[in-house]
């Protein structure tokens, strides 16, 4: 027996070898081409750092232009110029104070030759009225008239702006920086390039608000040092502003190649990026500090970085570098013909190998499987052991189980019949003195009727119709003895499962009245509330056995008390409800009350499987029985019934 087990394991030991050899070609390869793809994976990984690195880098380099512009306006505004301005506002002279803007406007002629950035410079009194503007490297005269509180000549008046009015509210010190927009020509329609104005107060020595000076700075700085990110070929880089307080400008191009989307507000063009881009990308630019996220149209790679000149999260700059997918990740396309090429080969070779397994080791194995289930539908049935290696073998071994599997089956149902049969012995033995009793009663009307009878005739007293009356009450009390008997011969007879078309109303009728004397010795009330009920095809016996187990739990835990019986349709079967007002039932026993054998009662009044059996009764015709209980607050036992079945389902 062994040698032929040995020779069996070398027949599919040849056959896994062969596999073998024939999946480690494939695997050897498969490994390479994950190896190329972790390389395009690693290469796409670097790409989007490298983009991102560029908005990082043009968010710090827009941090520094404001810093620098910021840092010139203090500068002006602690200049000797600007403080000869302010000590000769302090004096009555209008000579002292016309020769101190005479020479702040020197000084500011010399600062925007010396910043190409500086598109003007206004310094404007606490009226709004504009003294002295350097314009794009040229003085603006002051022609008009003179005006308060320092009755001198002004260029214009900016009273009215909020941006002024904002200025004026600045603490010592404070900066003010406006959007980045197109400039207004004045007294024209014209818009001259994008700029930001930069404001600060000016203050004497008494603490008191002398004006205002702004600076205007060019933004084509900005706008040149976006188109530096990324070449045209590579992809693109745009400025975005980020500013949800105003639907006008939340999300308009600031910068852009393409020129005609710029500053949408403000030309007409309403362009966003709303109009560009989804809404998932749009909203993490408009949210997050920075990113990196794939344009799912194109694949694009998109980097973002966030900068507020305004010190704010709601309201800034956002840097967005949109790099083509096609040139970062342009080895790729190699990569996936190579792949191709490679996952072809493979699929070829795993083919070959499956049509291989399909012949040699797959179809005894569907043999197997098919003999299994066959053996499912009818226990009967058998493998066939047409193979002679370990799959033939294993197919020996699963008949033989099959083999001690069926008799551990029939085995296990008759332990389970006679463990029915022995459950219904003890709950006949229960029900038997209450059925004496019953009993004793209609035996002991025959008997005295019989000798009244008798003592009649032997005095010759007794009439034709007298005689026929004591008869025919005779024939009742033994009629009443006889369904006594045949109910219950009916429950201790022995059957096999029948399912027949039965009153689920009927049975528990019955079962009531089986229990009667018994719940009468208890002085338990038992009651029954039905309804029109469905013909199920049950076996009976089993039935009114279950329905007698759980009445008779109910009685020994209610005495003195009721026991509330419910039947009702659900489901196209039929649910039968016991209900006691008894102790209940502990937490701790609820899991276990089904189980062979457990009981709460004393030792000698209850075997433990009263309830064990009628679970696998219920079971068995396809229903369930539930419990609910609280200790203290009686029990309902909830027994359902399937609708019609077939025989033997």
């Amino acid at each position: 027996m062994q040698r032929e087990v040995n020779m069996k394991r070398l027949g599919i030991r040849r056959k896994a070898l062969v596999t073998l050899l024939g999946v480690a070609v494939p695997s050897l390869i498969a490994f390479s081409m994950l190896i190329i793809v972790s390389t395009a994976h690693i290469l796409q990984g670097n790409a989007s750092r490298q983009v991102s690195s560029l908005a990082e880098r043009s968010a710090t380099g827009l941090a520094e232009m404001v810093g620098h512009s910021q840092t010139t306006l203090a500068t002006m505004a602690a200049s000797p110029e600007v403080g000869d301005y302010l000590e000769a506002l302090g004096s009555v002279s209008q000579t002292r104070l016309a020769g101190s803007l005479r020479r702040l406007e020197g000084a500011f002629l010399g600062w925007q030759k010396l910043d190409a950035t500086i598109q003007a410079i206004r310094l404007i009194d606490p009226a709004g009225n504009v003294l002295v503007k350097i314009k794009e490297g040229r003085l603006v005269p002051a022609t008009g008239p003179e005006r308060p509180p320092y009755s001198m000549p002004a260029v214009h008046s900016v009273a009215g702006r909020d941006f002024f009015q904002a200025a004026l509210r600045l603490p010592r010190n404070g900066v003010l920086i406006s959007n980045l927009e197109r400039g207004k020509i004045e007294e024209e329609d014209a818009l001259c390039p994008a700029m930001v104005r930069f404001a600060t107060p000016l203050f004497g020595r008494d603490g008191v608000q002398r004006g205002v000076l702004v600076v205007n700075v060019w933004g084509e700085q900005a706008g040149r040092l976006i188109n530096r990110l990324i070449a045209a070929e590579q992809g693109s880089a745009f400025l975005v502003e980020r500013n949800p307080a105003d639907n006008r400008r939340n999300g308009i191009y600031l910068f852009h190649r393409d020129g005609s989307c710029e500053f949408g507000d403000q030309t007409g063009s309403r362009r966003t990026i709303f109009d560009d881009y989804p809404p998932e990308i749009t909203s993490a630019w408009l949210t997050s500090e920075r990113g990196i996220a794939s344009d799912p149209r194109s694949r694009d790679i998109l980097a973002h970085a966030y900068y507020s000149p305004y010190g704010r999260q709601d309201r800034g700059w956002v840097v967005v570098v949109n790099a083509r997918r096609d040139f970062f990740l342009g080895p790729l396309a190699t990569i996936g013909r190579q792949t191709a090429l490679w996952a072809t080969l493979v699929l070829g070779l795993a083919l070959a190998a499956s049509l291989f397994f399909a012949r040699s080791l797959t179809r005894p194995i569907q043999a197997v499987v098919e003999g299994i289930r066959r053996m499912g539908n009818n226990p009967a049935e058998r493998i066939a052991e047409g193979s002679r290696d370990e799959v033939g073998f294993l197919a020996g071994e699963i008949n033989r189980m099959a083999d001690a599997i069926q008799q551990s089956a029939e085995e296990r149902l008759r332990v389970e019949e006679r463990i029915r049969g022995t459950e219904k012995l003890a709950s006949i033995g229960e029900m038997a003195a209450g059925l004496a009793h019953e009993l004793n009663t209609p035996l002991g009307n025959i008997k005295a009727l019989a000798i009244l009878a008798r003592k009649g005739i032997e005095r010759g007293e007794c009439d034709r119709r007298s005689l026929t009356g004591d008869l025919d009450d005779i024939a009742d009390q033994a009629g009443k003895c006889s369904g006594i008997i045949a109910g219950l011969l009916s429950f201790a007879r022995r059957s096999g499962a029948t399912p027949a078309p039965h009153d689920p109303a009927v049975i528990m009728g019955e079962a009531l009245a089986l229990v009667r004397l018994r719940a009468e010795n208890r002085q338990v009330r038992l009651s029954c509330d039905d309804a029109p009920l469905p013909s199920l095809l049950i076996d009976g016996d089993q039935l009114r056995q279950v329905f007698v187990n759980i009445l008779l739990n109910g009685i020994d835990a209610a005495p003195g008390g009721e026991v509330a019986v419910t039947l009702r349709q659900r489901d196209g079967g039929v649910q039968a409800s016991f209900r006691d007002n008894g102790c209940g039932i502990a937490p701790e026993h609820l899991d276990r009350i089904f189980d062979p054998f457990f009981t709460t009662k004393e030792v000698g009044e209850g075997t433990g499987l009263g309830l064990s059996v009628s679970y696998g009764m219920i079971n068995g015709m396809g229903g369930d029985i539930e419990v609910e209980s609280r200790p203290g607050e009686g029990a309902c036992f909830k027994v359902f019934i399937p609708g019609t079945r077939e025989v033997g389902a």
